[in-house]
C-alpha cells in the first residue's frame, strides 16, 4: 500500500519479497530483549512504596504524558 500523504520521492522502496524473512527477524525482538517482561511491576505507587520499603530498594518510576506509540 503506498501512502497518498507522502510524496513519491520521499517514499521508501517497496521491500523485496526474499528479504522479508531477514527483516522480518531482525525487527522482531529476541527472547532476551524482553527480560523486562518477566519483572513484577507495580502500577499502584502506593504499593510501590510499601514493597520497595520491605526489600530495602529504590523505585523505578516511569511517567510520560501522551500516547504510548508516540501518536499524540
Amino acid at each position: 500500500m503506498v501512502r497518498s500523504d507522502v510524496p513519491a520521492e520521499l517514499a521508501p522502496p517497496p521491500i523485496d519479497p526474499a528479504d522479508f524473512e531477514r527483516l522480518r527477524d531482525w525487527i522482531v525482538a529476541k527472547p532476551d530483549e524482553e527480560r523486562w517482561t518477566a519483572i513484577p511491576w507495580e502500577t499502584d505507587l502506593w504499593a510501590a512504596r510499601r514493597r520497595a520499603e520491605e526489600v530495602n530498594k529504590p523505585i523505578f518510576m516511569w511517567a510520560m504524558n501522551g500516547n504510548p506509540l508516540g501518536c499524540v
